[in-house]
């Protein structure tokens, strides 16, 4: 008995020590939640593929493990942390799927966009790799971070699976200032520009096969 007491007495004596020791991660729920942001996408309007456009089956992003959440990633002297009191809205490669899509939708009638969850029948694979997705500290800890996006994507021809083309699409827009908003919006930004840059690709690349798509 007295051993039992002694055990959940020691117990309560580590549990205190730790969550009044500076630094620890505290166990307790957080009493103010995360801001949480998208990233900003062009209205769409009346924009959408061709008729006779190719279809496209675009792949989820394959990420590394410190950019696969939705911790919104920063850089300082090559390591990489998480902005307090932020996230995304998802996890990112979720947010820069949906901003590739609408990318087609935009800048590139000749190919019509699916899921991999569509079961449609399609020409083309899209494979793409999340490389970068994190504001820099380039100029100090004060200073406006810039905002560093790199896609790596492989267009495949599904019918002699091999591999038509591949290209790195990058951005690295600075943000306005060293706010949580202003380094959200340099995200946006950027993403936008690597998602057109990357539609407008695949559209170049599915138009020069032996049988372009109609819409071509």
């Amino acid at each position: 008995m007295r051993l039992a007491l002694t055990r959940t007495l020691t117990l309560g004596l580590v549990a205190m020590a730790l969550l009044a020791a500076p630094g620890c991660i505290s166990v307790l729920p957080e009493t103010e939640p995360d801001t949480l942001y998208r990233l900003a996408t062009a209205d769409l309007g009346e924009a959408g593929p061709a008729d006779g456009a190719a279809t496209v089956v675009v792949g989820r992003l394959a990420a590394p493990r410190g950019l696969s959440g939705d911790r919104i990633a920063i850089q300082r002297e090559e390591r990489i942390g998480y902005m307090a009191g932020a996230a995304w809205l998802s996890p990112a490669p979720d947010l820069i799927h949906t901003a590739i899509v609408d990318a087609f939708h935009m800048v590139a009638p000749a190919v019509a966009p699916a899921e991999i969850t569509d079961g449609v029948r399609a020409r083309f694979d899209l494979d793409l790799q999340l490389r970068h997705f994190e504001a820099v500290y380039d100029n100090g800890d004060g200073a406006a971070p810039l905002t560093r996006i790199g896609i790596r994507a492989r267009l495949i021809d599904r019918e002699t699976r091999e591999l038509m083309a591949a290209q790195t699409f990058n951005a690295q827009p600075r943000a306005s200032d060293n706010r949580q908003s202003a380094i959200v919006d340099s995200f946006s930004r950027g993403t936008s520009t690597v998602a057109r840059d990357l539609a407008q690709w695949v559209a170049r690349e599915v138009c020069s096969v032996d049988e372009p798509a109609e819409a071509c």
